[in-house]
């Protein structure tokens, strides 16, 4: 009866995780209420409460949740060999298919960047988190595989691992909320191949290389 009881209250929870995605992506953070998260999932107002204390509370576990989704996915699609600029390129290109084609996801990405007051109280550990990128291993993975490359001598000496990941990330957000927003009217993954393979052709060496490719 127990694990009924927990298996049951695990749903509920994740019902009121979805439908309180839902409701900030499309109306905004500060503008939904308890009870309109309640009405949602046809439940009364002191039921959401009885699984999160309060709306700030809430947030944090979706945040807490997509964010381990994401490095689930990431995890899944980054090579387990040595890092180099083009295995990580790859990888960033193949994560953003799989996010522009989930609903959950595109929605948690518009709600990051578009509906939530950054200079709100309860978003200082996301914001702190997304700035020092404690939460986002893609700009990790291309500072150490910039690293390599410039030890292999792929990469020219002097180039800059910290600056180039942001480069390729900052490209990489920017392109994957043009495709979610609608402004990015070309193929989103050719076109972000091309803005990993310019920032490359920067720092190459000129070794022979292949083009960077999305995986099928």
């Amino acid at each position: 009866m127990a694990r009924r009881a927990k298996v049951e209250a695990e749903r509920t929870r994740a019902r009121i995780l979805a439908s309180a995605l839902s409701l900030f992506a499309r109306n905004g953070y500060e503008t939904t209420t308890f009870n309109d998260i309640a009405a949602r999932v046809h439940m009364t107002k002191g039921a959401v409460y009885w699984h999160f204390e309060s709306k700030e509370a809430l947030l944090m576990a979706l945040v807490d949740e997509m964010f381990e989704k994401f490095e689930r996915q990431i995890a899944d699609v980054m090579p387990k060999s040595e890092l180099t600029f083009d295995t990580v390129a790859c990888t960033m290109v193949e994560t953003a298919r799989r996010l522009v084609d989930d609903a959950k996801g595109r929605a948690f990405f518009m709600l990051m960047r578009t509906q939530v007051k950054w200079g709100a109280e309860s978003m200082t550990r996301v914001k702190e988190d997304l700035i020092t990128n404690n939460r986002f291993g893609p700009w990790h993975a291309f500072v150490q595989a910039v690293e390599n490359d410039i030890k292999s001598g792929r990469a020219r000496a002097g180039t800059d691992p910290v600056e180039i990941a942001g480069i390729c990330v900052a490209l990489w957000d920017g392109l994957v909320q043009g495709r979610i927003d609608g402004f990015l009217r070309t193929d989103m993954c050719q076109t972000i191949r091309h803005a990993f393979d310019a920032v490359w052709s920067s720092i190459s060496n000129d070794l022979p290389r292949q083009a960077i490719k999305s995986k099928q």
